[in-house]
């Protein structure tokens, strides 16, 4: 049975909404049983596999999603590439294929007896460090707020820590690519900033309970990460706006060729709701109609989940042919609407 979640496509403002004018969606909707929820999780991607009252640190999950599976007291962190001017950090923008063959090469450099350095994608990486550490480290976020020096890592070990970001700085300064992307006018990628740090925990395997082998498609290593702990089957998925026509159709294939799968489709990082309606219809088109047509055909249920930026959402079962018709609409209207009942979000997958 396929699931698929459509992350950040609701708007949080039913009157900004890019699905709600879409025929794909109203066709959709109509063939449907709808059910509404409200996200009670700290994080959505642990409510959707099930998971109540769960706490991961960022560098687990960023660990575990990478497919290393570290010795025991060990401390994993994830390591976001950054820019820094002087004290003042900033994101730059991601890596080319190119570069990140160079950084791929250069961040060998960075093992030593006792910390590893492991290679991600883009602009997010892991790092082990093989020892239990007493620290404080701060998010990208807070370090671009705060500037460098006041930001760097606290604690017993701090020194360790404080060289690995040094040692970063020097070994990314001397790549040319950096040259050249400052003569273009962009940020460079100087700086390698650890943080999120934990050691791995002892998750609830999710898929024994749901009692049948699921395959999770998702599109960041958090996600990614919760579910190899919690038992899935995992594979990387693009964000929506890297997908095209030819990758919908594969994902939809991959979709039917599983006995039970889950799909992340994450509309968050495309800000026009020009684009975003456009592949919110693109998506519809290639992949949720002619699915509901085959689970139909097929005698299969269909779930699609589409969520806002704060987590909540609309579910729709689809288990209709053409010509059955569902009063409410596939869009945020029926998260107000009465008559619309409701289920708990890590109560979707076992119910489904």
């Amino acid at each position: 049975m396929p699931v698929v979640v459509l992350q950040g496509l609701l708007a949080d403002d039913e009157s900004q909404s890019v699905i709600r004018d879409l025929s794909a969606y109203r066709e959709f909707g109509e063939r449907s049983s709808l059910l509404k929820f409200f996200r009670r999780e700290d994080r959505f991607e642990f409510g959707l596999l099930g998971h109540r009252n769960l706490s991961v640190a960022e560098g687990p999950l960023t660990v575990a999603a990478l497919g290393w599976d570290p010795p025991e007291r060990s401390t994993h962190f994830h390591v976001s590439l950054l820019s820094v001017e002087g004290d003042a950090v900033a994101e730059p923008p991601p890596p080319t294929a190119e570069e990140l063959a160079t950084l791929k090469k250069e961040f060998s450099k960075l093992d030593s007896r006792s910390m590893t350095f492991l290679f991600g994608e883009g602009l997010d990486h892991g790092l082990v460090w093989e020892r239990r550490v007493d620290l404080l480290t701060r998010t990208p976020e807070e370090v671009g707020e705060m500037g460098l020096r006041v930001s760097l890592p606290e604690g017993d070990q701090e020194n360790d820590l404080r060289r690995f970001i040094d040692d970063s700085v020097n070994i990314l300064a001397e790549q040319d690519f950096n040259l050249r992307r400052i003569d273009q006018g962009l940020r460079p990628i100087n700086l390698c900033w650890p943080w999120g740090q934990g050691e791995r925990i002892r998750v609830p395997n999710k898929v024994l309970e749901l009692g049948h082998p699921w395959r999770v498609f998702a599109p960041t290593l958090s996600m990614r990460g919760i579910a190899r702990l919690s038992g899935f089957r995992v594979s990387s998925l693009p964000m929506v706006s890297k997908l095209s026509d030819k990758g919908l159709d594969d994902l939809k294939r991959s979709l039917m060729d599983e006995a039970y799968s889950l799909a992340v489709l994450d509309f968050s990082g495309i800000e026009e709701p020009e684009e975003r309606g456009y592949r919110a219809n693109d998506v519809a088109q290639c992949v949720l109609l002619p699915m509901a047509d085959w689970c139909v055909d097929h005698d299969r249920s269909l779930v699609v989940i589409a969520s806002n930026d704060v987590g909540n959402g609309v579910l729709a079962s689809v288990q209709k042919k053409v010509g059955e018709r569902d009063i409410y609409p596939f869009d945020e209207r029926s998260l107000s609407e009465r008559n619309v009942g409701e289920i708990a979000l890590d109560r979707i997958l076992s119910s489904a």
